[in-house]
């Protein structure tokens, strides 16, 4: 199963990102690309939730959400957000910090066309973060939805579509012995990585 899309130019700490999520996925992690990202939200308050990664290229890491939902929002009004990636069976961990923008509306319509059409169909009808009267009321808005589409292609709403989060520094940190654990922290200046060690 392909989880991700990615380049094959990848370099630097992003090559060894994409490194890192092959292996969980060679252990057997269920999905080795879900990664939890921090926002702010309109409180000034962190706000944390699981994503997946979708694309990953040496500008950066691609998620796609409804950018009228609460994390859209955040990220809308404050693009500085943090990843962070954990896998139990490797004993690693990716800490990504960075700034989010939205794709192009090309990009977004490619990987919507290429989803499922249950996926489609829950895109469209689903108003992210919005309360519902009930969750019946969701399923039959789903099915009134499915049935009026029953012939037709489904258009990708315009509020939902892709971010990139472009990274500004990425730890990697192993477990090891007596909490002896390695970190490495890569920093960006302009195109150039810097790393340096970092005490546990």
């Amino acid at each position: 199963m392909k989880y991700y899309e990615a380049d094959e130019d990848l370099s630097g700490p992003i090559l060894k990102v994409q490194e890192w999520i092959q292996e969980a996925e060679i252990n057997s992690v269920a999905l080795p690309h879900a990664m939890n990202i921090s926002s702010i939200n309109l409180e000034g308050k962190p706000s944390s939730r699981m994503v997946l990664l979708k694309r990953i290229s040496n500008e950066g890491l691609v998620f796609f959400t409804d950018y009228e939902g609460h994390k859209g929002q955040q990220i809308i009004a404050s693009p500085h957000v943090a990843l962070t990636f954990w896998w139990a069976k490797t004993n690693k961990q990716i800490r990504i910090e960075g700034e989010c923008s939205k794709v192009s509306k090309k990009e977004s319509d490619d990987y919507f066309n290429s989803r499922p059409r249950g996926s489609q169909i829950s895109a469209s009808v689903s108003l992210q973060s919005s309360e519902l009267d009930s969750y019946e009321s969701l399923e039959k808005r789903s099915r009134d939805f499915e049935a009026e589409y029953l012939d037709k292609e489904i258009q990708r709403p315009s509020r939902w579509g892709g971010f990139l989060v472009k990274p500004k520094s990425i730890e990697f940190w192993i477990d090891q012995k007596n909490r002896l654990h390695k970190r490495e922290l890569f920093t960006i200046d302009d195109s150039d990585w810097k790393m340096v060690l970092l005490s546990p």
